[in-house]
């Protein structure tokens, strides 16, 4: 007994800093937008981590623009409410805490870390489907969310999450029994995704699998469509169980049916790899069930007739949005000042503290050089190539997300990113001394977060 708490203990400590990163993943994700207090706790712990580290190889290119994005809300922040609480940059500055401390990974770790986040997501699904489930005994249904935030921001973070699973395969070559059980999250993942009813999802879901098919290099035409073909049938199962969860619940009101489908959703999770087999055997069989995607994705606008004027809606909120862009250049109208501009000026009063765009939010709020910061990290990670094809379709579907949504203001989200389709360049030269100066000054700057929130609030 003994022994196994001691190598269970060397274990956790082998681990430590996985385990902060968990830690965090777990934490923004139950806070959602954020709350300042708690991450600057939270940011203090992990740079005292990161002090205690011995060495970094991060890219400064990806981390120095996400640093000034930091200095410049600050800015924006002190000229707009006279501190620098009041604003994003007291939680989102925990965004270049979390990349120091993942390019700090080795091999193995970064394998692990990214196995925990795919399963920590199987969890969030889990617990979503079954709150669902709760809810439709009681015949009170609706969009699935509330867990990382609403049911947009929970669809994203499942899409990002299920191309992390499917990315976990490049890294299990010699542990195939262990990516076999996680693969079986995948029905899971998808049909609490269907729950969500997030059309923007959706669309960013098929926007990183195009990505992923001129992204890899293929032998034929051939194999394009039949790797394709497996993919979108494995979608459309998935996919497919969770509308029929959420029509039996919200449109036929059978809680007794619910309950069979959900049977057939935990069966299908079991055989998920013997599905996979039989799809790759019989391609035909797989061309057809992708081919009735289309019926699927018919039913989801069915069920959600509103998300075409929704979407009409972002797009004249992002008209309005343009009108402020070079109000002031350089540190923008302010942080959460958007919203009060919108509600005296000609245009429709849109009611959200957020432009659905999140490039032209920056840029409104934080000003241009903010903006162009967050352009230089996107530019970089495609730059870079040792992304995996699969991790830039992932990159790509959260990006793409947030050219029609708000999700980089939820914390969970962001960090469930850097986490899984971030890549840390192993070929970087050493940054010690900018690492450890940059770990010392954002602790200076939780703890100023911390002793404002106690003493202001």
């Amino acid at each position: 007994m003994g022994n196994a708490i001691k190598r269970t203990l060397d274990t956790l400590q082998d681990h430590y800093n996985v385990l902060c990163l968990l830690l965090a993943l777990f934490t923004l994700g139950i806070i959602g937008v954020g709350n300042a207090l708690v991450v600057g706790v939270l940011g203090l712990v992990l740079c005292i981590q990161g002090l205690l580290l011995p060495s970094f190889r991060a890219d400064g290119w990806f981390l120095l623009p996400l640093v000034f994005y930091n200095l410049f809300s600050m800015a924006s922040s002190y000229v707009t409410f006279g501190n620098f609480i009041e604003g994003y940059a007291s939680t989102q500055l925990i965004f270049p805490v979390l990349y120091l401390l993942l390019v700090a990974l080795d091999g193995e770790e970064l394998q692990f870390l990214r196995r925990s986040c795919v399963l920590l997501a199987g969890v969030v699904a889990a617990a979503g489907i079954g709150k669902f489930l709760l809810h439709a005994m009681r015949l009170n249904t609706g969009r699935l969310g509330g867990i990382i935030g609403g049911p947009n921001a929970l669809g994203i973070f499942l899409v990002v999450s299920w191309f992390a699973l499917r990315g976990c395969a490049l890294d299990e070559a010699e542990h195939a029994r262990i990516y076999t059980r996680l693969l079986r999250l995948e029905p899971l993942l998808l049909a609490a995704l269907a729950l969500t009813l997030s059309m923007g999802s959706f669309v960013a879901m098929a926007i990183g699998i195009l990505a992923l098919l001129l992204l890899q290099k293929w032998d034929s035409w051939k194999s394009v469509f039949r790797y394709t073909c497996r993919v979108i049938a494995k979608a459309v199962l998935g996919v497919g169980t969770g509308l029929l969860l959420y029509l039996a619940a919200d449109r036929a009101e059978q809680r007794w049916l619910c309950v069979l489908i959900t049977v057939y959703l935990v069966a299908l999770m079991l055989g998920w790899e013997k599905l996979g087999l039989f799809l790759a055997a019989y391609p035909r069989m797989a061309a057809a069930i992708s081919f009735s995607g289309v019926l699927v994705a018919g039913v989801a606008v069915l069920v959600r007739p509103s998300s075409i004027a929704t979407f009409a809606e972002r797009l004249a909120m992002m008209r309005n949005g343009l009108g402020y862009l070079g109000q002031n250049p350089l540190l923008g109208v302010g942080p959460y000042q958007w919203r009060r501009l919108n509600l005296y000026d000609a245009d429709t009063y849109f009611n959200t503290y957020h432009i659905h765009n999140v490039l032209l939010h920056v840029g409104v709020e934080l000003g241009l050089a903010a903006m162009l910061m967050l352009l230089v990290v996107i530019v970089r990670y495609y730059y870079k190539k040792t992304a995996t094809p699969i991790q830039k379709a992932g990159f790509t579907a959260f990006v793409f997300h947030n050219l029609i949504d708000t999700g980089f203001f939820y914390l969970g989200l962001v960090a469930m990113a850097i986490l899984t389709v971030g890549n840390p360049s192993k070929n970087c030269k050493s940054s010690n001394l900018l690492a450890k100066t940059l770990f010392a000054g954002m602790a200076v700057v939780f703890s100023y977060n911390i002793y404002y929130c106690l003493t202001n609030f």
